[in-house]
């Protein structure tokens, strides 16, 4: 059981993407690299208020071939997607209390990028957004949501 934020965590999860057969056969063929900006909130004891963590994210095909934590917000050069959204979204979408899809087309979580493109591979996100919530061995060291 890998900490939620935690590098193993997103090896988890790179697993998870990179296991499934259901994604494999969906996904798009082009590279796509993504932000994930996870902002800090009043709620949140992960990522306090004032605080955030910066993702970068490339999916080439069905692989994962970057999943890092960056030290800063990403320039936006080469970036097809940037999703951003309170650490409380984040972590609710993690345990499975909010569906990212709802919290995408509500605002809830801010989509930069071609959302034609996102329309063209629903599948794919669809699956990607479940395996993110599928994560059933988080570990909440300092307790899960909801706060």
């Amino acid at each position: 059981m890998s900490a939620i934020y935690s590098q193993a965590w997103y090896d988890d999860l790179k697993r998870l993407i990179e296991g499934s057969a259901e994604f494999a056969a969906r996904a798009p063929k082009e590279r796509i690299a993504m932000a994930l900006e996870v902002v800090g909130d009043a709620s949140s004891p992960y990522v306090p208020a004032g605080q955030e963590r910066h993702y970068l994210i490339v999916l080439d095909g069905a692989k994962v071939t970057t999943l890092d934590r960056l030290p800063a917000r990403h320039d936006g050069r080469d970036l097809g997607f940037r999703f951003t959204a309170p650490a409380t979204v984040w972590e609710s979408i993690a345990a499975g209390l909010l569906d990212p899809i709802t919290a995408g087309l509500r605002g809830t979580i801010r989509v930069r990028g071609d959302m034609r493109f996102l329309m063209k591979n629903a599948d794919a996100v669809k699956i990607l957004v479940d395996l993110y919530a599928a994560q059933v061995e988080t570990d909440w060291p300092s307790g899960k949501p909801p706060y």
